[in-house]
């Protein structure tokens, strides 16, 4: 038992000069099959992936997320008349271009991903015309030119995104392939070492059979894993504890699993949350609500929806500065969190605009709870490390299927509520009523 323990804790090299002694040669090219042809293979197509995934992945996931921000900006000039979006799109604009330096086609072997890539900087580029555009007219609330502007800008920003999607799309192609690779590679290694320990196992029996297992399970263990990840299983780990090569070889598998999926975790925080208060991202906020719809609608069960704005969000930015702003909306969704169930869903809708999706929540709940909400944010002291800043919202009440029959008319509906709450003098909730305005039913 003593010597299988100190077998086991010897090295790879020790152990093959140990069998050379009982089973000559065959075992010796087993050994040397082994370690110098399969186990290099099984990593290789490994580092390629994690290589491709950071190094292309991120920077087009991270202009993507820059074009839909550099929207809001005049979005919101065309509804709110604010000269301060000029400032915010000419940041976004900065950040856009910055994403597509680094983004660049240079970066993308593929010509197809180059042209993905080109295609949508042209559409930026018509996009950012219209922009600065819509953002040089004096008067753009209900001007029906700027409507169609605004409907044309929509246009190249998404087919920006889908060509974006599409360099995406064969961006996996090209992992798919890799993959591919990978598995053949290792089909053939397990080929290989499976003659070389054929031969061996026939000229030496028993202790070839001792010998070409110490190797094979956790080499079966390492293609195992392998495969796993290829079928996307990234929390897969490889179960060897071993003080010799082998267990160096599965601790370096599983620390390269461990960074493939947190990289996959990763880019799929960016694409759902905001990045500045972590909640629900505008682009997410319409699935969320989708969603919640669809089931209501299944079960025959309420669910209510607010539309909550700071009000004077302006003079916080222009008396404390845009730093204040922006942890004044981080702390407004760190206390809408807490104030919200776990099933509630709090989104970012743009700018100050904050939403809150209320399932199994008729209009009477919706109402106590937004004003729950509203007396804790007037309550709350933001950015008390520095100066004290007293805040209050504005909040609008819908829900389905009393005051609306699809997801859009529901968002038109609780918005409607929120400017009756602004125009009746802030810092109060607004149920919707057909007397604000009717909403559009969802086509």
């Amino acid at each position: 038992m003593k010597l299988q323990v100190s077998l086991l804790q010897a090295s790879l090299r020790t152990r093959f000069a140990l069998g050379l002694a009982a089973v000559l040669l065959p075992f010796l090219v087993a050994a040397a099959v082994g370690q110098f042809y399969l186990l290099p293979r099984l990593i290789e197509p490994l580092d390629d992936i994690v290589r491709e995934l950071t190094e292309e992945m991120e920077p087009v996931t991270r202009l993507q997320m820059a074009l839909f921000q550099a929207a809001v900006p005049v979005y919101d000039y065309l509804v709110h008349a604010d000269v301060d979006k000029h400032r915010q799109f000419a940041q976004r604009r900065q950040r856009v271009e910055r994403a597509f330096q680094e983004a660049s086609p240079e970066r993308f072997v593929l010509a197809e991903e180059r042209a993905l890539i080109g295609s949508a900087r042209a559409e930026w580029d018509q996009a950012l015309l219209l922009g600065e555009r819509l953002l040089r007219l004096p008067d753009p609330v209900g001007n029906a030119a700027a409507a169609r502007d605004m409907e044309r800008f929509d246009a190249h920003i998404d087919r920006a995104v889908a060509a974006l999607d599409a360099a995406h799309d064969q961006f996996h192609r090209v992992i798919g392939h890799n993959r591919a690779q990978a598995g053949a590679a290792r089909s053939r290694a397990l080929w290989v070492t499976f003659a070389a320990f054929m031969l061996a196992a026939a000229a030496s029996l028993l202790a070839g059979v001792a010998l070409a297992r110490s190797v094979t399970d956790p080499v079966d263990a390492l293609r195992q894993g392998a495969a796993r990840l290829a079928e996307g299983k990234l929390s897969h780990r490889v179960a060897i504890r071993r003080h010799d090569e082998m267990g160096e070889l599965a601790a370096a598998f599983n620390a390269m699993a461990g960074r493939l999926e947190a990289n996959q975790v990763m880019l799929v925080e960016l694409a759902t949350r905001d990045g500045l208060t972590g909640l629900y991202n505008h682009r997410t906020f319409y699935t969320l609500l989708a969603d919640e719809l669809a089931r209501a609608q299944r079960f025959e069960r309420p669910l209510s929806f607010l539309m909550l704005d700071i009000d004077h969000f302006k003079r916080v930015n222009d008396t404390y500065g845009h730093l204040a702003g922006d942890t004044v909306l981080k702390e407004l969704g760190e206390l809408l969190c807490r104030e919200a169930r776990a099933v509630d869903r709090v989104c970012r809708y743009g700018g100050e605009e904050i939403t809150v999706i209320l399932p199994e929540t008729g209009p009477d709940a919706a109402d106590r709870f937004a004003e729950r909400l509203r007396v804790a944010v007037e309550a709350q002291v933001f950015c008390a490390d520095s100066e004290p800043i007293r805040m209050t919202v504005s909040i609008g009440v819908a829900s389905w299927p009393a005051h609306a029959d699809g997801a859009e008319a529901l968002v038109a509906a609780a918005d409607a509520a929120m400017y009756a709450a602004k125009q009746g003098g802030r810092n109060r909730v607004v149920r919707y009523e057909p007397a604000l305005g009717q909403p559009g039913a969802q086509g």
